[in-house]
């Protein structure tokens, strides 16, 4: 009988010193059934990475790495994270690394988002949308990102006038009217 091993690697290509590490991090937290609460915790600790004393602390050659590496193991344990995460920040720490946590962070959470098969989007609208509407806009983008799960964030921003600012992924697609009233005065500064 052949047995077929489940792939561990990442959904997406990540790449460099934090692919590298978060590559591992997902490995480890996907055989450990611990992919949620790496998430949730990480980026708990995303929030506090811009504190200036846990900055301090980071970018301090007064401690060694093993020294880091110790204290963030007891402060990983203390808030109860999994053993995945408190790993991943000891072999981070005591590789001399600290100074990358915020971007391999951010890097796991993208990487979490391909792995749910979710495409983020968000839109700014200059009034909240009704119900309908929601419901229209929601069929346009399901066919633009192609079976995937959409997970939307709304804002509102009166600033805009009217129309929409769509974020979805990488594109960025701009139907307000502020952005045709620029336009169209850019159009004639240039003619006068």
């Amino acid at each position: 009988m052949c047995i077929v091993a489940k792939s561990t690697q990442p959904p997406i290509s990540i790449f460099g010193i934090e692919g590298r590490y978060v590559s591992a991090l997902y490995s480890a937290a996907l055989q450990m059934k611990q992919m949620e609460q790496v998430e949730k915790h990480l980026q708990t600790l995303q929030k506090e990475l811009v504190k200036p004393k846990i900055i301090d602390f980071i970018e301090s050659s007064m401690i060694s790495a093993g020294d880091k590496a110790k204290l963030l193991k007891d402060v990983g344990e203390k808030a109860g994270m999994p053993p995945a995460a408190i790993n991943f920040l000891v072999v981070v720490a005591e590789n001399g690394r600290l100074k990358m946590l915020r971007r391999m962070i951010t890097l796991f959470s993208t990487v979490m988002v391909a792995h749910r098969n979710e495409a983020l989007c968000e839109v700014i609208t200059a009034k909240p949308l009704d119900e309908s509407t929601r419901k229209t806009l929601m069929e346009a983008l399901k066919k633009f990102v192609k079976g995937k799960n959409i997970t939307l964030t709304e804002k509102v921003d009166s600033s805009i006038i009217g129309g929409l600012i769509v974020g979805i992924e990488d594109k960025h697609i701009d139907m307000s009217i502020s952005r045709k009233v620029q336009m169209y005065t850019d159009i004639i500064k240039q003619s006068v």
